[in-house]
């Protein structure tokens, strides 16, 4: 058992317990609270108590159908409003929910797995040259981001997180930018004790078309 909870708390993906009769949180690895922007605190109180946002959205009605089913559910790519430091967030996730049944075969909790596909889904609007929906995306995603199109680098997309880390100065080397978009690999790199990553956008054809750049600035 030690060591099953060793593997939980240090999973590389997002792992959560709750418990079906009260939506309890009785467990969450770091990678899970990091998702939620929650603190340890949360641990041992219900859901809606530190999550109310969720309540509008359809995960509850998902988490209820698996506790009467016992089925699990999967989805991917989906839309998840996280509320932090008074604003609302968006955020693209895949994620599940499996039955935990006790010895009787009653359904006693709920394992939530999740994944943070931002970068993916983003991809995935680009591809679509759905410039809208891309530009609200990156304007509501909860860190520093900027898209970069063409062999010219035009700055298709940037939200205020990545204009305060450039302190409104956006004559950025392009270096880096050239290395992922001419060879086609993710890069990262640290300036001035912030860390950013270089993920090359493709079309349907796998070309690379343009860069996408996030920033994460170092505690």
């Amino acid at each position: 058992m030690k060591k099953i909870i060793n593997l939980f708390y240090h999973a590389p993906v997002a792992m959560g317990i709750l418990e079906v009769n009260t939506l309890r949180l009785d467990m969450a690895n770091p990678a899970m609270l990091q998702l939620l922007r929650r603190e340890e605190t949360v641990l041992g109180s219900k859901l809606l108590d530190f999550l109310p946002e969720i309540a509008e959205q359809p995960y509850l009605r998902q988490i209820y159908d698996v506790f009467r089913t016992g089925r699990p559910f999967v989805d991917r790519g989906t839309e998840f409003y996280r509320s932090y430091n008074g604003k609302m967030e968006t955020i693209y996730v895949d994620y599940s929910y499996t039955a935990i049944q006790s010895r009787n075969s009653k359904v006693t909790s709920i394992l939530v797995v999740a994944t943070d596909v931002c970068e993916r889904e983003i991809n995935k609007l680009y591809m679509e040259e759905s410039d809208r929906n891309l530009r609200a995306m990156v304007m509501s995603a909860p860190v520093a981001m900027a898209v970069f199109k063409g062999r010219e680098f035009h700055i298709q997309s940037v939200n205020n997180r990545m204009l305060d880390l450039w302190n409104n100065d956006v004559n950025i080397s392009i270096r880096e930018l050239e290395h992922v978009f001419h060879n086609g690999v993710s890069y990262t790199t640290e300036i001035n004790r912030i860390c950013y990553s270089y993920t090359p956008m493709r079309d349907a054809s796998g070309n690379t078309t343009g860069v996408m750049m996030i920033g994460n600035k170092k505690d």
